[in-house]
């Protein structure tokens, strides 16, 4: 017997496994950027693993280091943010030139990334656990989750801007090297 199913349901489960996989690619970019810092930094024991419990938590992706220079804990905490940024702006080209529900859904997960993860590390999880990137910013920084979580609301604003307007004059950014990580807006005249 076979089965055909009518064409709104497979243009639907199409639909569902282009933003499963948009998911998936984003996560792997976040964890990549994780994983190139700490190598970078000359870290040891550099790990980059997916659909993991530790310490009581799931992580559908995780990065770690068995050591790193203190210095370069920040950068590493913040290196996911900076490959989500990227992982941003080239979905959004892409979509620019051809949109698809790829990559639509991967400007969704890469332009959200920091809010959602810091509503999550702050306010659901609550579990004040560094290896929680906006947890290890705070901590890294000084910076109160709520100060943390408005550089994420305001990150998340200028990318659905962006995406709306198609005006990229104002481009919110994250970057790192073995030392620092700068949090800023570039702004294109």
């Amino acid at each position: 017997i076979i089965l055909i199913a009518p064409k709104s349901w497979a243009m639907g489960l199409s639909d569902f496994f282009q933003a499963g996989t948009a998911y998936m690619t984003h996560v792997v970019a976040h964890e990549t950027g994780h994983n190139a810092m700490a190598h970078m930094a000359g870290g040891e024991d550099v790990r980059m693993d997916f659909f993991q419990q530790q310490s009581g938590n799931f992580f559908v992706g995780v990065s770690s280091v068995g050591e790193i220079e203190k210095k370069s804990v920040l950068p590493f905490r913040a290196a996911g943010l900076v490959a989500s940024n990227h992982t941003f702006d080239l979905a959004l080209l892409s979509y620019r030139a051809q949109p698809t529900t790829y990559n639509q859904a991967l400007l969704f997960f890469s332009g959200t990334d920091f809010l959602w993860y810091s509503v999550w590390s702050f306010y659901i999880n609550e579990s004040n656990d560094p290896s929680y990137d906006p947890v290890g910013i705070s901590q890294g920084t000084g910076l109160s989750s709520e100060a943390i979580l408005g550089v994420a609301l305001v990150q998340t604003a200028l990318n659905a801007f962006r995406f709306y307007s198609g005006d990229d004059t104002y481009i919110p950014y994250v970057a790192v090297d073995e030392e620092r990580m700068n949090i800023g807006l570039r702004i294109r005249f």
